[in-house]
């Protein structure tokens, strides 16, 4: 994401992978971040744990960023949707092939 260290600010604790070993937190960043296409989005603020570690993911959203989205999410179709006003939903789908 090409951040500058000194926007990060400072995490204590620890994090464990999926593997359980200890990851190295750099620090924590907010960033507002749009989910959804086309006139069905919706913007909150996500907080991102900013770690040394490789993975095949680029990010992983937590209950918190889930919840103020107001979330359903679909494990085996691989795909999130959330409330916008009170007649639309947004929809976020993962490309079941790159997933895998």
């Amino acid at each position: 994401m090409k951040l500058p260290k000194e926007d990060l600010k400072l995490f204590n604790g620890n994090l464990v992978s999926f593997s359980g070993e200890q990851v190295n937190v750099k620090g924590y960043t907010e960033l507002l971040t749009t989910f959804g296409s086309a006139l069905l989005l919706k913007t909150v603020c996500v907080k991102y744990l900013v770690v040394d570690y490789q993975t095949p993911y680029n990010a992983s959203l937590a209950y918190p960023s889930l919840n103020s989205l107001g979330v359903v999410v679909s494990t085996p179709y691989l795909v999130i949707k959330f409330p916008i006003l009170a007649t639309k939903v947004g929809v976020v789908h993962v490309d079941q092939n790159e997933a895998r």
